[in-house]
């Protein structure tokens, strides 16, 4: 990977960051995996919102999806992903 790949991926993760909702979608999967139904429970935005910032998450590289049956369910990619999220939620805390 050279350097303007790590620059590309870098601005997609700092992009997909920018927003509220998917700062709130990232908080809640720190719990654990959840459906479309619970994250837009937890964030009270409507279905369709939800689902179009999971996939601005998914295409950032920061949450993946299984299917169970029917249903989808969305949880952080990596250990490096809930680390980056924790790391900011505490940075942002900082006096």
């Amino acid at each position: 990977m050279d350097a303007n790949d790590v620059d590309d991926r870098l601005f997609e993760v700092g992009r997909a960051l920018s927003c509220r909702i998917r700062i709130a979608l990232l908080h809640t999967l720190l719990d654990g995996d959840a459906s479309v139904g619970e994250l837009v429970a937890s964030t009270g935005a409507s279905q369709p919102n939800v689902s179009n910032h999971l996939a601005t998450l998914r295409s950032a590289g920061l949450v993946a999806a299984d299917r169970e049956g029917r249903v989808i369910r969305y949880r952080l990619a990596s250990p490096q992903a809930a680390d980056l999220v924790r790391a900011l939620s505490a940075a942002a805390r900082a006096d």
